[in-house]
């Protein structure tokens, strides 16, 4: 189940609902969950020969609604700065498409188990954010949540989630930091190339 949380996690803080103001990111996390859930409970996508357009159709929200850049630039930490521009481009695209496939996999595999997601509160300072939510399992299963968003323009960006306490950037940057260690940039490219499928048409 805890597949489960981590892919409607990340998926539930895809895009800002028209209505929810920047003042509330509590909001527009709602409104975007009841977004992507729409999507995925929509009958004329939920057929097979549909995943493709409904899968372009949410990582449309998760675009519009994730920094990956901020995101991918502290999880890779340190050895950000010793890339070449092009290289932290390209690598911004893979891992932000791998995170997406990543949890997009999870979450049509395990969706099915949820119950409810409660919305436990927020906390606001300055241009920063946090919200609370927990998600249960219909076995009545709880998984804590804590979403991390910067105020962009007239709207909250994701920055980072965490899951039953983990960092999602933690995460990722301690599995970076050891694969670097013993092998190159270049090669984890090229892994991130070998786990990330081409746009869909």
């Amino acid at each position: 189940m805890k597949a489960l949380a981590c892919a409607l996690l990340t998926l539930a803080v895809a895009g800002g609902g028209l209505c929810a103001r920047a003042e509330q990111p509590t909001a527009q996390v709602r409104a975007t969950t009841d977004k992507v859930l729409a999507l995925l409970n929509a009958p004329d996508l939920k057929a097979e020969a549909r995943k493709s357009e409904r899968r372009r159709l949410i990582r449309k929200e998760l675009d519009r609604r994730f920094d990956w850049p901020t995101l991918a630039r502290s999880s890779l930490g340190r050895h950000w700065a010793r890339r070449t521009r092009a290289e932290q481009t390209e690598f911004v695209g893979l891992f932000s498409r791998f995170l997406e496939e990543t949890y997009l996999d999870k979450f049509e595999a395990y969706y099915g188990d949820l119950d409810r997601i409660d919305y436990l509160g927020e906390r606001i300072i300055d241009d920063y954010a946090s919200v609370r939510v927990q998600i249960t399992t219909k076995n009545q299963v709880a998984h804590p949540a804590e979403y991390r968003l910067q105020k962009s323009g007239g709207d909250w960006r994701i920055y980072d989630v965490l899951i039953e306490g983990v960092s999602l950037v933690k995460n990722y940057r301690d599995q970076f930091d050891e694969i670097l260690a013993k092998s190159s940039f270049e090669k984890l490219l090229a892994e991130l190339r070998a786990k990330t499928p081409s746009e869909s048409p």
